[in-house]
């Protein structure tokens, strides 16, 4: 985890790009820890860049479904997963991998 004064910009709190978690001004809370960890185990077992492909995919995808860079944002599949997810104490590395999965099927709506 590496602390920066301007990445990721402001309206982000955190970002992970295997294998490391960015954070800026604001502490990093347990649950925000154990979500950029959940990115790290979908990106680790995704081989890295076909996540990056399929995030930006699925993000493109909400922006036309949806005309909202926040609404596509939240239902990212790999995002709903995260958020779901974080508030579990139990790591369980394969689950959090690909958990996602399970939100590709579901149409309603995001968190």
């Amino acid at each position: 985890m590496i602390h920066t004064r301007h990445f990721p910009p402001r309206r982000f709190h955190a970002i992970t790009l295997f294998p490391v978690i960015f954070y800026n001004e604001k502490p990093m809370t347990e649950q925000d820890i154990r979500h950029e960890t959940v990115h790290l185990w979908q990106q680790a077992l995704l081989l890295v860049v076909p996540f990056y492909l399929l995030y930006a995919l699925f993000w493109l995808w909400g922006i036309l479904r949806h005309h909202d860079n926040q609404t596509a944002y939240r239902n990212i599949p790999f995002e709903r997963s995260a958020y779901a997810l974080e508030k579990e104490t139990e790591v369980k590395p394969l689950r959090q991998a690909f958990d996602w999965l399970h939100y590709l099927k579901r149409r309603d709506n995001a968190l």
